[in-house]
């Protein structure tokens, strides 16, 4: 085979790879931000205006659900359950607006720590962080994954 021909057929392959490798990362779902005070809860419709407690829902079709508390997003999934979520996130208690990744969070479960439903869930990004609260707080430590099985399930306060 020709050098020309080789290289040809590697600016062929390089621009196929370029294509998909930016077809990939502009499929990933971008967070949308939550307009404090001017947006309604997808779940109960109130006003979504602690920036402590919010959360938000993306479908695999790129549509955002946000909401206020942590329990109106697990409510919402419930009721909603043929539909498909890309991405679940939960505001960081400690930093306000900033919304993290849902599977990977801790959630304290406090009586000092009431969230704006009044199921006390409130999310942080780390165990050292959960375990914090805790200390200064009281109350116990869930997984995501625990806590979104149903709120039904969680033990008395």
């Amino acid at each position: 085979m020709s050098e020309a021909k080789t290289h040809n057929i590697m600016i062929k392959y390089f621009g196929f790879f370029t294509v998909a490798l930016f077809t990939l990362i502009g499929c990933k779902p971008k967070v949308k931000p939550i307009e404090y005070g001017h947006q309604a809860c997808e779940y109960c419709r109130m006003s979504i205006v602690d920036e402590r407690y919010a959360a938000q829902l993306q479908t695999s079709k790129g549509k955002t659900y946000s909401f206020d508390a942590l329990e109106c997003l697990i409510n919402y999934k419930h009721e909603n359950e043929e539909t498909a979520y890309q991405q679940e996130l939960v505001t960081d208690y400690n930093t306000p607006k900033k919304l993290i990744t849902a599977e990977g969070a801790y959630i304290v479960r406090s009586k000092k720590l009431p969230s704006p439903m009044g199921a006390y869930l409130t999310a942080v990004p780390t165990k050292s962080e959960a375990e914090k609260l805790v200390e200064i707080n009281g109350g116990q430590i869930f997984t995501y994954p625990q806590v979104a099985e149903g709120l039904e399930n969680l033990p008395e306060l």
